[in-house]
């Protein structure tokens, strides 16, 4: 009895073994059969084991898929690339380099769209070429996807963007550098404000406002010296808001002394606003200065308070939360910015290609973000007018 239990055992270990190697070898031949269907003579097959070998997403499959990157159909390439994006690997990102010089603008827009998905910094370098394509969307897309890198050593890369020809080219490039913040974006921006159109110049104003650093208030407040529409004076007036450097009021001031009385009410509210966060920064700043008092010890209790280790401080919780929340908020409008410039990029890109209504929706994204964003109701009325011709 126990030796046929033995046998039976087995019999099933050999068995499992057998099946486990029969169903490797099984996907092995799979793999073999999609990399042979790329030579096929027909397209429909030939885009099927793309697909195939994109959904298997092994690095191993990136050199048959690199050589039908020359495949003679647009339609293929373009598959090929899809495949590629579901592969993280450096040689996936190395194929797609290739694709983003393809001959076709769809292959090239689907490589850039590719990049992406990968998680690997290699994408970079693909990207900066890209962003000097001769086809606007993929420029845009690139300059998109380059902003949300983070990295302030892509900015001389996107400052070459903003001396586009295309609007909605340097546009994208304001909301990338905006992205990325700091220093180097505001001096980058400093140029898009003198911009020739009033909507890159308005979305350069609003991004800096948005940033909050207030090194932009000079920027800013020299605009209101330039001979410039009221409709971008109105938007330096909700950046200066934002920023709330009280050294921007006698600028704000002496502009008050040059406009209609029927144009001041929005300099008088950015004075007002100015005002309410310096008062607010300073009552945050005796906050601080609030230590935490020790009760008086009862007479009849003689007890040595604990000492508090060297180099030590307490600070008062309420100064804590706002700590907390200040350094949330600076996020969140970090977010809030990549997020607009996103959807009006997006909304840009398909009123140009006549599809109206898609680009509305876009702009109506960027509203709820902010309601007050000017250049996305311009642009919804635009779209409008040309649904209802």
């Amino acid at each position: 009895m126990k030796f046929g239990s033995w046998k039976l055992r087995k019999f099933f270990v050999f068995g499992f073994v057998f099946l486990i190697f029969g169903c490797l070898y099984a996907d092995e031949l799979l793999v073999q059969q999609y990399i042979k269907g790329l030579k096929d003579k027909k397209k429909a097959v030939r885009i099927e084991s793309a697909q195939k070998l994109g959904e298997i997403g092994k690095s191993d499959v990136v050199a048959p898929l690199r050589d039908a990157l020359t495949d003679k159909s647009g339609d293929v390439r373009v598959e090929v690339v899809k495949a590629l994006s579901k592969i993280q690997d450096d040689s996936a990102v190395s194929a797609l380099a290739v694709a983003v010089k393809d001959k076709d603008d769809d292959v090239r827009l689907a490589a850039v769209d590719s990049l992406s998905a990968q998680t690997s910094k290699a994408a970079i370098g693909p990207l900066i070429e890209a962003t000097k394509d001769k086809n606007n969307s993929v420029k845009k897309s690139a300059i998109n996807l380059l902003g949300t890198f983070s990295d302030s050593s892509l900015i001389p890369t996107l400052s070459n963007c903003l001396k586009d020809k295309n609007i909605s080219v340097r546009l994208a490039s304001v909301y990338a550098i905006g992205s990325i913040g700091g220093i180097d974006a505001i001096r980058a921006l400093s140029v898009a404000i003198n911009d020739k159109e009033e909507n890159v110049s308005i979305a350069a104003i609003n991004v800096l406002g948005v940033l909050g650093d207030q090194h932009s208030t000079p920027l800013l407040t020299a605009v209101l010296r330039q001979k410039r529409s009221i409709v971008v004076h109105n938007a330096v007036a909700d950046a200066l808001s934002n920023l709330g450097d009280k050294s921007a009021i006698p600028s704000i001031v002496e502009f008050l002394e040059k406009i209609d009385e029927e144009d001041k009410g929005k300099f008088r509210e950015a004075i007002i606003k100015i005002l309410d966060k310096n008062k607010s920064a300073s009552s945050k700043k005796e906050m601080v200065k609030i230590k935490p008092v020790e009760p008086p010890t009862p007479p009849t209790v003689q007890k040595t308070p604990p000492a508090q280790p060297a180099g030590t401080s307490v600070q008062p919780p309420a100064v804590v939360m706002q700590d907390q929340q200040i350094s949330q908020t600076q996020l969140s409008q970090q977010e809030k910015l990549k997020q607009m410039g996103q959807h009006y990029s997006a909304g840009v890109t398909l009123y140009e290609k006549r599809e109206y209504a898609l680009a509305i929706a876009e702009w109506e994204e960027v509203l709820k973000l902010d309601p007050n964003h000017k250049q996305s109701k311009k642009m919804i009325e635009k779209a409008k007018k040309q649904l209802n011709k």
